[in-house]
């Protein structure tokens, strides 16, 4: 393994820059902001591109692409992928990525779609090298396993790329397109009945219920993406191109982690908006952390998680370690649960990964029924959304969201959609207003690119 020192730089933005024109660049992105409070959700950001295998699906296969041949497999890509992280396996290290898949899941990975899917219910490379930024230490590393010829004979441009930071100040993004949306009030207070009666039926106790957004774009998205961030500033933010198409993720949602064997899964349940006015948000506040309704919802996912991971952890490690902790973002505030176990021996991170998936916070509960439901009343598939956006190590180690508050690009449409959990103590019009206020630093980001001002 060689390791690289490259100079530190705060504005990570700058880095990915130096590798857009590579094959499939990816960036994971923290968002870290030296005058906030360090937290451990928010120290590294890893970026890569190049990968010397490509894996994503179509409507009946998954294709894997190398440097010398091509083909199909009729195993899960999930399986494929967990191949190739066990082919090139490393000890561990402190340094959370050194080369491994980096990819996302969809939503419908494990479901049939409805319609014609817009984007492969996956798609991941496998990257032998990687640029990991450590905020906590201001240190920056360049890492590779040497898996790959290619990567090896590329090392020295690699750190010539990174060594004299160039930075992009153009602007050449544009939105065409007022937004619209495929959910009306009158059409989701409809939806909502019907979430009601499978309530009061017994069906499940918590449904999320989605709508679509898209606008019509033109140039560059990244472009899109700086300025979405610096709006955002959430945690587990990431953007990747994948040539044809390109996520733009905003997630301040993490899935699970895994370190060391250590497994984490912080799920959010539980939101209100955030006022302009100090005195109203800070109540605003209060009364989330007060709202006996949005522990119960929350309640209901922690209690579903420490299901999923009993299925890959040691009996008995599972922990609740923090319960209806408040975080806020510029957006909004949430309440958010923290649950750790211990992976076990005979399991992986994939098999975790994969038999948790999708993740209960924005399905229901029960899973399984939740996911029948919601697939019933939603006319649109949710593609990324509520999929994940995850890397997986060679050192085995992992990290992965919740893809929410996330968009992609396809050709000129921009897509982006935002949900809800529904109880049987649910407002139609507080829900409907909650759906709102999730996107609004999208739609801010959008009204910007159009000239607009916000209130």
């Amino acid at each position: 393994m060689n390791i690289k020192k490259i100079p530190y730089n705060l504005d990570t933005t700058a880095y990915y820059e130096q590798i857009r024109h590579l094959d499939w660049p990816v960036f994971f992105d923290s968002c870290f902001q030296a005058d906030r409070e360090k937290s451990p959700y928010a120290r590294y950001d890893i970026i890569s591109a190049d990968p010397f295998v490509k894996i994503s699906s179509d409507s009946s296969h998954i294709n894997i692409q190398e440097k010398n041949k091509s083909y199909t497999s009729e195993k899960d890509g999930l399986k494929i992928v967990e191949e190739y992280i066990n082919q090139f396996a490393t000890p561990h290290s402190e340094i959370p990525f050194i080369g491994g898949a980096i990819g996302y899941c969809s939503y419908e990975l494990k479901t049939e779609a409805k319609n014609n899917s817009m984007l492969p219910k996956f798609a991941m490379g496998i990257y032998d090298w990687g640029l990991v930024i450590d905020h906590f230490l201001q240190e920056a590393y360049l890492v590779t396993t040497n898996a790959d010829k290619d990567t090896s004979k590329n090392w020295p441009n690699y750190i010539e790329l990174f060594s004299s930071l160039k930075t992009n100040n153009k602007n050449d993004f544009k939105v065409t397109s007022i937004v619209d949306d495929n959910l009306s009030f009158e059409a989701y207070r409809k939806k909502f009945d019907s979430v009601m009666e499978f309530l009061k039926e017994g069906d499940c106790y918590q449904i999320n219920l989605s709508k679509q957004y898209k606008a019509k774009v033109d140039g560059d998205s990244w472009q899109f993406y700086k300025v979405f961030r610096n709006l955002n500033k959430s945690r587990y933010m990431a953007f990747l191109d994948f040539k044809d198409f390109e996520i733009l993720s905003g997630s301040p949602e993490r899935f699970i982690q895994v370190r060391d064997d250590d497994v984490v899964t912080r799920p959010i349940k539980g939101t209100k908006g955030r006022d302009k006015d100090p005195h109203q948000d800070k109540k605003n506040a209060e009364a989330l952390k007060k709202s006996i309704k949005d522990q119960s919802e929350n309640l209901m996912i922690v209690d579903l998680l420490r299901n999923d991971l009993s299925k890959d952890c040691d009996i008995g490690s599972i922990k609740v370690k923090e319960l209806f902790e408040l975080e806020s973002y510029p957006n909004v505030h949430h309440l958010v649960s923290t649950i750790s176990g211990k992976l076990k021996a005979e399991s992986s991170m994939i098999k975790l990964f994969s038999s948790s998936f999708p993740g209960g916070s924005i399905t229901g509960a029960p899973k399984i029924r939740a996911m029948e439901i919601i697939d019933e009343l939603e006319e649109h598939n949710r593609e990324l959304y509520c999929g994940s956006v995850v890397y997986f190590s060679f050192n085995r180690s992992m990290d992965s969201n919740i893809a929410i508050r996330s968009l992609f690009r396809k050709e000129d449409e921009l897509y982006f959609y935002s949900g809800g959990a529904l109880t049987i103590a649910s407002n139609d019009h507080d829900e409907y207003q909650e759906i709102e206020d999730k996107v609004k630093n999208i739609k801010k980001t959008i009204n910007f690119f159009r000239g607009e001002q916000d209130d």
